[in-house]
């Protein structure tokens, strides 16, 4: 319920909720067929599998109308023996949609590479309301924000915008900003969002001796001038990022960005033109990277690069559909 006021309700026709709370609820069930039946629905689409259960149980119910169903599935990488056993049903009722969506290249070749499949695939990448994301902010109010920040003109202050989560590896981060700051490189942190790691990280900068170099800003509303007052961008993550939307975020902002290559991050970030690309864990990689972007001329024509692929290719209303080859 906290994502439907992100819905643009002007247009939709409808918009009715089940009141699903767990598991496989039959009157959700019978409502959604009933709803198909009565609207003569020619395709449902559904996000990830727990949807697409939803969907496919849906269908059965709607016999015989009987419409497509189509699946756009986010995930790369299964992290729990949990997901992994759900995954052998799941992989049965791919199998019976008439179409699966990929959010990237490398996450389809994945899936393929481990038998996935449906009666046709294609590839639809993530996108972004560029126009939304777009720096509009004055200089004198970025540098009044990095000064109430505790930032000066001479550092390199290095974002990092994300939940706080295990999975987001922010502690990487840390470590790269004391490895940079022990080689005498004014490097600061800027950390945007809150998290269940907050506590353990904050533990981890006093332990690091970074207290005077990292900022955390808490949950923000709108992200877009705090990555506005940074020089680089970063996403560090070891895990769960398929197509990173922060990540185009943060292009579409002008940052260049140092990305861990999971997902498609290397579909976001040519390396070496919009950003640069490192092993997940990698922290000596990590830093020598953000040492690279201290130069404000690389900085300056890696995020140009980095801004104009985000406008060329993943903004909201571009088709970009690739079919099963």
């Amino acid at each position: 319920s906290h994502l439907l006021p992100q819905l643009d309700s002007g247009k939709l026709d409808a918009l009715i909720c089940c009141d699903v709370t767990r598991g496989v609820e039959r009157h959700a069930i019978r409502q959604l067929g009933a709803i198909i039946r009565a609207r003569h629905i020619d395709a449902v689409v559904c996000t990830n599998t727990y949807s697409m259960l939803y969907g496919y149980l849906a269908r059965r119910q709607a016999h015989p109308s009987r419409p497509k169903l189509a699946t756009v599935f986010h995930t790369t990488l299964l992290r729990t023996y949990k997901e992994k056993a759900q995954m052998l049903l799941y992989q049965r009722l791919f199998k019976r949609s008439d179409l699966l969506l990929y959010v990237c290249e490398n996450q389809r070749d994945y899936w393929r590479d481990r038998g996935l499949g449906a009666a046709a695939d294609g590839v639809v990448h993530n996108g972004i309301d560029v126009g939304y994301f777009s720096d509009r902010q004055a200089p004198e109010a970025r540098a009044a924000l990095r000064a109430r920040l505790g930032f000066s003109a001479d550092d390199t202050v290095i974002g990092l915008c994300s939940s706080m989560r295990p999975e987001k590896a922010h502690g990487d981060l840390l470590e790269a900003i004391a490895l940079l700051r022990s080689q005498q490189v004014a490097a600061k942190a800027l950390f945007i969002g809150d998290g269940p790691e907050r506590a353990a990280l904050e533990r981890k900068i006093e332990e690091l001796g970074l207290r005077e170099h990292v900022v955390i800003t808490g949950t923000q509303a709108d992200v877009r001038p705090y990555i506005s007052c940074c020089d680089v961008m970063t996403l560090v993550s070891h895990a769960i990022e398929t197509f990173s939307l922060a990540a185009l975020e943060s292009m579409a902002l002008g940052k260049p960005l140092v990305m861990s290559d999971i997902g498609g991050a290397s579909e976001q970030v040519l390396h070496g033109q919009t950003g640069l690309l490192f092993e997940p864990g990698d922290i000596p990689a990590l830093a020598g990277h953000l040492k690279v972007l201290t130069d404000e001329s690389v900085r300056t024509r890696m995020g140009t690069a980095a801004q104009r692929r985000v406008r060329q290719l993943f903004k909201i209303g571009r088709a970009s559909w690739r079919e099963r080859g």
